[in-house]
């Protein structure tokens, strides 16, 4: 580089070319020569300063910072590279620029500026870990503020921002896991209700993917759950069509959702509803037709075809034994014994089997039993009863051969019993005390427990009734007699000796309450003639005795305003001179 900026000397002493060595005077020769030297001096400033402007022009040519060897590199270097890396102020380039400088040591003089540099450098990580956490990204902020180097007063606020952090993130994991837990569960209110509590820890939260997600699988198995509890209320009918209905909206839910295994315990329960609960009531029913076409519309998916292959085969079975006859129950069981063990309706079919055979027993115990009822005799009645009971009370048809038989021994008492009403009948015919007295006695043989005791006992009642109204009707025919002569008070006393319980009682007590109504207001009229308050008072109150559903009603209110208008005259009278006995008097008055 130096001989290339060199300037050539214009004055070569030793060149053999030189035409004036000679001739030129030695001790000055460069005077001669001047004009070359300016110009070789202009040319060299030019030079020189060509190349100072290109060198200033010229930009530094530092290593590249990808490529620094820390070992080898230069504290200015290293806080060069750092100062380039955090210009993006991102998470990558802050944390190069802090790995650059914060192992340099304590005493090197840059130190100071390396402190400053790194406070400002964390200080950025915070505000980044800062924005991640409004951003509701809890644990992407902590790892942030995770990484802010000790010591600093960035790192002292790190960490107390950090214990908040930390405490939000507890808060918003545990809430997290409730409400996914409530949402495994089928629980979306729980799930939902759980869900809105973390915009109250921060409100940035509503905006996470993760927020958004789970109100997304809320939402949705909310619109789950309300088909699905449509289709219990369907299911719940028990009947084919609403169940086929409810199968179908169960099916519809899909395998991702937290109520698909739900949906599909149902749908394997509602599958065998249609077979268990609908096809066999329908058989129950004595519907043949009707549970044969249930079971076949029992779903594929269900896998029941062999329990419907099955059911068909032991449902036909049972139909052969509705004609009631022992040789029907054969036949049905001759069919169940075609099952195998290895069915799924074996069990069923042995059940079933074991049935018909003691209903067997008792329907040729019954068969016996209507052969000797058949001559309707008390006889042949007993026989048969005898025959029935033979049938053990374990047995299927107990209850059913029980009542035959309990119809056979009514007609054995009912005709055993008869002759003793009809001659009660035929005594009770001559409609004397006495002779109702004797129908009554012959008719109490028939003892309870008896088929015609419920009879005699109405006809006894029937007849003490008209024992009691001979008895009695001449105390009440006097008491007329007497209420018509005007002895109201002999009247009531005489109808007042039929007593409580007799047939007459009732008429008596009505004509009872009719005497002392006139009794009452005969009364009440003769004190309307009195003067005195306490009379007139007195005969208000034996009127308003009388009954409101009376005849004698209308003539008692007549009566008690007559009194009424007496007693207010007598007050008007006093109102001036004794206002308080004026008062008195009014407040006599009935109200109504």
């Amino acid at each position: 580089m130096t001989d290339k900026w060199d300037a050539p000397d214009p004055w070569p002493t030793d060149s053999p070319e030189s035409p004036s060595t000679a001739d030129a005077p030695s001790a000055l020769p460069w005077l001669e020569r001047w004009p070359l030297w300016m110009l070789g001096t202009a040319v060299a400033s030019g030079l020189v300063g060509f190349v100072a402007v290109v060198l200033l022009l010229r930009l530094p040519n530092f290593p590249r910072c990808a490529d620094l060897f820390l070992p080898t590199a230069s504290v200015s270097l290293r806080l060069y590279c750092a100062q380039e890396a955090a210009q993006k102020k991102d998470l990558e380039g802050l944390e190069r620029a802090i790995s650059l400088v914060q192992d340099i040591p304590e005493t090197d003089p840059q130190r100071d500026d390396i402190n400053r540099f790194l406070e400002s450098w964390a200080l950025d990580l915070l505000t980044l870990a800062d924005r991640s956490a409004q951003a509701g990204k809890l644990e992407e902020a902590m790892g942030i503020a995770q990484r802010i180097p000790p010591g600093s007063e960035a790192a002292r606020l790190a960490q107390e921002q950090l214990r908040q952090w930390q405490a939000d993130w507890a808060e918003v994991t545990r809430i997290y896991e409730e409400a996914e837990a409530a949402l495994r569960q089928g629980n979306w209110r729980e799930a939902l209700a759980k869900a809105s509590l973390l915009p109250t820890i921060n409100n940035a939260y509503v905006d996470t993917e993760r927020y958004q997600d789970l109100n997304r699988r809320i939402l949705k198995t909310r619109e789950e759950a309300a088909q699905f509890e449509q289709a219990e209320r369907l299911a719940k009918q028990a009947q084919l069509q609403p169940l086929l209905q409810a199968i179908a909206q169960i099916r519809q839910i899909p395998a991702d959702s937290v109520l698909y295994n739900q949906a599909q315990t149902r749908f394997q329960q509602w599958s065998r509803d249609v077979l268990e609960v609908v096809a066999t009531n329908r058989l129950k029913a004595r519907d043949l037709t009707g549970a044969l076409d249930a079971a076949q519309q029992v779903p594929p998916e269900a896998k029941l075809q062999e329990e419907v292959k099955d059911f068909t085969l032991l449902a036909q079975a049972e139909s052969l034994t509705w004609n009631d006859t022992p040789a029907g129950r054969q036949q049905a069981i001759t069919q169940a014994q075609t099952l195998t063990p290895d069915r799924p309706l074996y069990a069923l079919a042995q059940t079933k089997i074991d049935l018909w055979q003691q209903e067997i027993v008792a329907l040729r115990f019954l068969e016996e039993a209507r052969r000797y009822a058949s001559a309707n005799t008390i006889t042949g009645w007993r026989q048969a009863v005898q025959v029935v009971n033979q049938i053990p009370t374990t047995n299927p048809l107990w209850e059913r051969a029980s009542a035959v038989a309990e119809n056979w021994i009514n007609q054995i008492q009912t005709t055993e019993d008869s002759p003793i009403l009809q001659r009660a009948e035929a005594i009770a015919t001559a409609g004397t005390a006495p002779a109702l007295s004797a129908a009554i006695a012959e008719a109490q043989r028939i003892v309870p427990g008896r088929a015609l005791h419920p009879q005699a006992r109405q006809r006894i009642r029937q007849w003490q009734e008209r024992i009691e109204v001979i008895q009695d009707q001449p105390y009440l025919d006097a008491a007329v007699a007497l209420a018509n002569r005007g002895d109201v008070g002999g009247a009531i006393s005489e109808a007042q000796r039929i007593s409580a319980g007799r047939a007459l009682y009732t008429r008596a007590q009505t004509q009872i309450r009719q005497w002392q109504g006139q009794q009452n207001l005969q009364e009440a009229a003769q004190l309307a003639e009195a003067t005195t308050p306490e009379a007139l008072s007195r005969g208000m109150q034996l009127a308003l005795r009388v009954r409101e559903n009376s005849d004698l009603r209308p003539a008692a209110d007549q009566v008690i305003v007559r009194l009424s208008q007496q007693v207010l005259d007598q007050a008007r009278q006093r109102e001036a001179s004794a206002p308080n006995e004026a008062l008195a008097l009014a407040r006599l008055i009935p109200q109504s």
